[in-house]
């Protein structure tokens, strides 16, 4: 599972029903990371609804119950990923951000293209290419 490409904004509601959620310590413990970040805010309360990905609703405040919504069809442990990443990058949360940095599935996928080097190719390896593309169609 790779994060989503574009993340919604969350929409705020005057009031959330929290019924079905858990921490926040829990949803990173499922997603298979450890949380990096000890106190009140490991238990933000987390409602995961399966089928709406488009789903982002939290109540104002820093630390307020959040719900997200995921894609059908996610194992448990992909759609605690998938809520980790929305809460990363969508909502601001610094504990998950901090707990999914440098796991391998919390990187995008690579651009289309020429993979990144540093330096452009020269004019006798763009030919090459060129020709070599050429050749195979």
């Amino acid at each position: 599972m790779r994060p989503p490409f574009f993340i919604p904004p969350a929409r705020v509601v005057e009031h959330l029903d929290a019924s079905g959620s858990r921490p926040l310590r829990e949803v990173l413990a499922e997603a298979g990371v450890v949380c990096r970040a000890s106190g009140a805010w490991t238990e933000r309360a987390i409602c995961i609804v399966p089928g709406t990905p488009d789903l982002i609703e939290k109540e104002p405040g820093d630390w307020s119950p959040v719900r997200i919504g995921v894609p059908a069809g996610l194992s448990r442990r992909d759609e605690a990923r998938y809520a980790a990443v929305v809460l990363a990058y969508g909502l601001l949360d610094l504990v998950a951000r901090e707990s999914i940095r440098g796991a391998s599935w919390s990187k995008p996928t690579a651009p289309r293209g020429r993979p990144r080097r540093g330096t452009a190719k020269s004019s006798a390896a763009r030919q090459r290419a060129h020709r070599a593309k050429a050749r195979d169609e």
